[in-house]
């Protein structure tokens, strides 16, 4: 943006449909679909001028989220993800997972039944959400991810 120069970002494959972007000082994030599948989105990144493309996410897979929105910090990706079903059952409302930059740690942002949409990242790890766990629509926020909800 300082700049004021336009560079189009390489694909490593043929997107089917590009999701949500996100801009840190370092890097350019997006969702991106290259594989007919159930619905599943990698999160890809590359630095401002279009180099080091790298999935920190699969499309396919162990660990493939079924991504639908992004946010980030200089510190963390924020996905919302909800998987397909045909019934409304915990598991399958939008949850929220956090990704570090190089895709190393994927950990839920919280451990609460119910919705969780609509996340604005804040700076470092924190994360603020709408949250419907008790039945009444909720802003929540929280410092850094859950862990792992097991």
């Amino acid at each position: 943006m300082t700049t004021g120069k336009t560079k189009l970002l390489p694909q490593s494959g043929t997107p089917q449909a590009l999701g949500q972007t996100a801009v840190t000082k370092d890097s350019v994030v997006w969702l991106v679909d290259e594989v007919e599948d159930q619905g599943q989105m990698a999160v890809r990144r590359s630095a401002p001028d279009g180099t080091g493309l790298k999935d920190i996410s699969p499309e396919t897979g162990d660990g493939a989220l079924f991504a639908y929105d992004l946010t980030a910090s200089d510190e963390a990706l924020t996905v919302t993800a909800q998987t397909p079903d045909t019934a409304y059952r915990n598991e399958t409302l939008p949850k929220l997972w956090q990704l570090t930059p190089d895709g190393s740690r994927v950990q839920r942002v919280s451990c609460n039944r119910g919705e969780q949409s609509g996340a604005a990242a804040d700076g470092g790890r924190r994360v603020v959400w709408i949250d419907g766990t008790t039945g009444w629509t909720d802003l929540v926020t929280r410092e850094r991810p859950a862990g792992n909800c097991g």
